[in-house]
């Protein structure tokens, strides 16, 4: 009797079988990865990058708001009110469709930590789908060029 090789990616398969999120099974690997890092604080946001020493200030570079956090984006964020209005209240239509996060939950998003959401598997699918529309989580070229523009003023002496 002759054993069949299992593939490499048999084991992430095997993730879902075992009572993994499927959500996060068949996302791309960039897009679970922005969401995981949301969900544990870690998230290339103006709040952990102050924290670690990477920016000066925590404005908001997508909408100008004093604070760029997590709630502020999923939540406030000028620049992503559509997206927002799909994650919160419409949800999305089809086979595999979800509920907006306050139809899960029953209430408002203002009364809804993130931390409870991201901790909510049946709120996962809409977050992804947040996460993988918009550019929440990674830093815009306009940032990486104020940045660095900041770094070459700092660099040449004063001169």
């Amino acid at each position: 009797m002759k054993l069949e090789k299992k593939s490499k990616h048999s084991d992430r398969y095997d993730l879902v079988k075992r009572g993994g999120n499927s959500a996060v099974m068949e996302a791309k690997k960039t897009i679970a990865a922005r969401c995981y890092r949301l969900k544990s604080g870690h998230a290339l946001i103006a709040k952990y990058r102050l924290r670690i020493g990477r920016r000066k200030d925590m404005k908001c570079w997508w909408c100008g708001h004093e604070y760029q956090t997590r709630d502020d984006l999923f939540k406030w964020c000028k620049r992503w009110k559509r997206e927002q209005k799909r994650l919160w209240v419409d949800g999305q239509e089809g086979d595999d469709g979800y509920e907006g996060v306050e139809k899960v939950f029953k209430k408002l998003k203002i009364s809804l930590p993130m931390s409870l959401v991201f901790a909510e598997e049946k709120c996962l699918q809409a977050l992804m789908d947040f996460v993988s529309c918009t550019d929440v989580g990674r830093i815009s070229g306009v940032v990486e060029e104020a940045e660095n523009s900041d770094h070459e003023e700092s660099s040449d002496g004063g001169v």
